[in-house]
């Protein structure tokens, strides 16, 4: 069943195969969040009371809970804000880049971490697949 806890399951193991040199220095929270049709995951941190650092949160596109979208989309997509908290944006850590997109920062360093595949599979499946699945969720 795919709920929060499953997600930080798969999140814990983004970080674990292909992050292992990043500390996490808050709390994250990864979680499922309202349905899109096209923004597929996000990040932001906010401050919590008692906390030395804002907790950061990911959330997840809803229609992802649907076990036929493939883990490995959803795995993309936690790399992808995975990615963003170690260049800084959202997080504790020194910011990298001036622009959290510009140059394709993001992919560029998800292929570098040996995830690429991830990416690859993810834009094949979107390509081919996703238009029919929105149009069975009547979001298009």
């Amino acid at each position: 069943m795919r709920d929060n806890r499953w997600l930080a399951d798969r999140l814990t193991l983004i970080h674990t195969d292909y992050f292992p040199d990043i500390v996490v220095k808050n709390l994250i929270l990864v979680r499922f969040g309202r349905a899109s049709r096209s923004r597929f995951g996000s990040i932001i941190a906010k401050p919590k009371k008692g906390q030395q650092h804002p907790v950061t949160y990911i959330n997840i596109n809803a229609l992802f809970r649907d076990e036929e979208v493939p883990e490995y989309v959803i795995d993309a997509t936690l790399a992808h804000e995975f990615t963003h908290y170690a260049h800084g944006f959202h997080s504790p850590l020194d910011r990298k880049y001036k622009y959290p997109h510009k140059g394709d920062v993001v992919n560029r360093e998800i292929r570098a971490r040996g995830a690429g595949h991830l990416l690859t599979q993810q834009e094949g499946w979107v390509k081919k697949e996703y238009p029919a699945f929105l149009r069975k969720h009547r979001l298009i």
